[in-house]
This record gives C-alpha cells, structure tokens and sequence, in this order.
C-alpha cells in the first residue's frame, strides 16, 4: 500500500449519513444486517476522518457487518477508492480501485486485501491526512481484482 500525497486537492460534497440495510442470503432469506456507514473524501481542506469513519470503526469493534467507502485524491487530483466492508469476525476486506488514477502505471487497476483491525479515529496528525489505508492493522498481501 503506498500512502499518498494530497497536494492540489479539495473536499467536495459532504459524506453520506449511516444506515442499516437488511442483508439477504443466496436464497432471499434476510441475514444479518449491515451498517452503510456511507462514504468519506479526504482532501485538503478535509484532513481528519468524520462521522463514516467512525461508524464503521464502532461496527467493527462491536462485530457487526459494516461498509465504508473511503475516496482519497492522488496528487494530480486523480480519486482513488477505498471500498472497506467489515464482517461478524471483525475482518476487513478492502478493494482499491485506482481505476481513474492517470498516472497509477502499468497493471490491475483494483487490488484486494483483508485486514485483522482498524486503529481508532480518535487521534490524526495535524496537518496531515487521515488515510483510511493508514489505520489498517494485520493485512494480507494485495492481490489483483
């Protein structure tokens, strides 16, 4: 995972609001429910993590299914996306897609890892970007989507 230099970019648009959504099975029968934390863009003049951070990192510790969709700017302004999706076991599985990232290079565009936990939201760095990536504990090696 390589981190990230936020030169250049801004924080448009507000993050989404949680919400509880009803998960089915393969058969239509509703499972367990998952939390839509909703998404956060980190930029700028929006350095620190918000409300959908911190739903999904209270999900996680709780064990309850989660989403999140995290979406940080590369230094030309190009949005790379960090989609977190949590499980009962507290496992993390996160897709980056750097799909519109112009200058990512040769190679997958989306990767996947999982992750055993994620650091609290409490504490940033001023001045400093809270990247999503940088708060993942225990992953496994990247492998092409």
């Amino acid at each position: 995972m390589a981190a990230l230099a936020l030169a250049g970019c801004e924080n448009s648009g507000e993050p989404t609001q949680p919400q509880v959504l009803p998960s089915t099975t393969s058969g239509g029968t509703v499972g367990t429910a998952v939390v839509d934390c909703g998404s956060e863009r980190i930029g700028p003049s929006g350095l620190a993590a918000g409300e959908a951070r911190r739903c999904f990192i209270e999900a996680v510790a709780a064990g309850r299914a989660a989403t999140l969709q995290s979406t940080v700017l590369s230094t030309e302004g190009d949005p790379v996306v960090y989609s977190l999706t949590s499980d009962t076991r507290r496992g993390i599985t996160v897709v980056e897609d750097r799909g519109e990232d112009r200058f990512r290079g040769a190679g997958p565009a989306r990767w996947r890892f999982v992750c055993t936990s994620i650091d609290s939201a409490e504490e940033t760095r001023p001045g400093h970007a809270d990247l999503v990536v940088n708060r993942l504990r225990g992953c496994t090696s990247p492998e092409p989507v």
